[in-house]
């Protein structure tokens, strides 16, 4: 696997070989970044990856100029992405365990929240109601859901500003108007 974009384009990282990983391929990847470059300048903007896996979607945000924290509950997995960042000689911020529970020791308020859990978890709308609740997502920030087609998330509080489809896989850009 391979970064598709920004200062380390084609650069190839380590990916974990467990069969609980399903990183998100490089046409949606680049996909997710072509929409978010039409709503926001990536410099310096705060990228969370909340439930990491290979944490592909982090280092493309590195790469582009975000800072990025990252989130992984799997000791081997984070390692691995522990070593990605390292070899890339990229700042990060890893945070071992349930990123639900420890999305709220970020010192900064987020401008892009990454939400890909495993398709059939409920942590989609725990994590939504986590970031509204302890007001994590800047005005005007974005959540990027990556959902199967036929889940139903409860959004509550966002807009959704675009969805893209991908075979059975729905990316859906969400919105936060309130302050």
């Amino acid at each position: 696997m391979q970064i598709t974009g920004g200062k380390y384009n084609s650069r190839k990282i380590k990916t974990p070989d467990f069969e609980n990983i399903k990183p998100t391929l490089s046409k949606t990847r680049q996909g997710i970044f072509n929409v978010l470059n039409s709503y926001i300048n990536f410099e310096d903007k705060v990228f969370i990856d909340m439930f990491s896996g290979s944490g592909i979607m982090a280092l493309e945000a590195a790469s582009r100029g975000f800072r990025v924290f990252v989130f992984e509950k799997d000791k081997k997995t984070a390692l691995a992405i522990k070593e990605n960042f390292k070899s890339f000689n990229l700042e990060y911020n890893l945070y071992f365990g349930d990123a639900i529970k420890n999305i709220i020791k970020i010192p900064v308020k987020s401008d892009v929240i990454f939400i890909d859990p495993p398709y059939d978890s409920d942590l989609y709308e725990k994590a939504i109601h986590t970031i509204k609740k302890e007001n994590i997502l800047n005005k005007n920030g974005i959540i990027i859901l990556e959902h199967p087609v036929s889940k139903n998330i409860n959004t509550d509080f966002l807009e959704t500003i675009k969805i893209k489809t991908y075979g059975n896989k729905q990316i859906t850009f969400l919105t936060n108007q309130e302050e």
